[in-house]
């Protein structure tokens, strides 16, 4: 069953016919266990400040900052969840960001109940793009102690690879592999 907070974002979204993919920990949510509660969900560069403007004159919507590729909005319904719009151009690399939206759409998004979440692999790429990395890595081994398997990290690799990030995402998903082998984690994630 669809969470409340998405079924609602994606009423609103549907309202102004802004075309999107769910990511974050409500994608992670699709495979594992999260504690996510807010709705995160990437948009085209060319769809971005479109949709941030028709969003923020809803009514069923609070703003609440914008911050560049980033505009958080409270849905009003969910007693003020955050909800997310990220530019996908900001994870596109060499490419357009259309050209990534779409390989996400294509490859890396499966469709439950009328809505596309994004792949696990492709919620971790974007996450270890962002300034907050770190923060995020620690986010990825919990996915994997709460059972989504290392085999993703392969996955990351693959999408930088074609996206010419992977100088940066190889760095970062080293520190991920070297966390994973931590004494402390590691009978935790042999569990998982």
């Amino acid at each position: 069953m669809t969470e409340p907070a998405v079924a609602a974002a994606d009423e609103l979204l549907r309202k102004y016919s802004i075309r999107y993919l769910v990511v974050g920990g409500q994608a992670i949510a699709q495979e594992a266990a999260t504690a996510t509660r807010d709705v995160d969900v990437m948009v085209t560069t060319a769809d971005y400040r479109n949709a941030v403007e028709r969003l923020a004159k809803d009514p069923g919507l609070t703003l609440a900052w914008e911050g560049g590729p980033v505009t958080r909005f409270g849905i009003v319904a969910q007693r003020g969840t955050p909800l997310d719009v990220v530019d996908a151009g900001v994870f596109s690399g060499t490419k357009t960001a259309q050209e990534f939206f779409e390989f996400l759409v294509r490859e890396h998004s499966i469709h439950v109940e009328g809505i596309r979440y994004l792949s696990p692999d492709a919620v971790w790429y974007t996450r270890l793009l962002t300034k907050r990395w770190k923060a995020y890595a620690e986010k990825i081994v919990t996915n994997i102690i709460d059972g989504l398997s290392t085999d993703h990290l392969d996955r990351v690799a693959e999408i930088a690879r074609k996206f010419g990030t992977e100088s940066t995402i190889r760095e970062r998903l080293e520190y991920v592999r070297e966390e994973l082998k931590r004494p402390d984690l590691q009978q935790l994630v042999d569990q998982g």
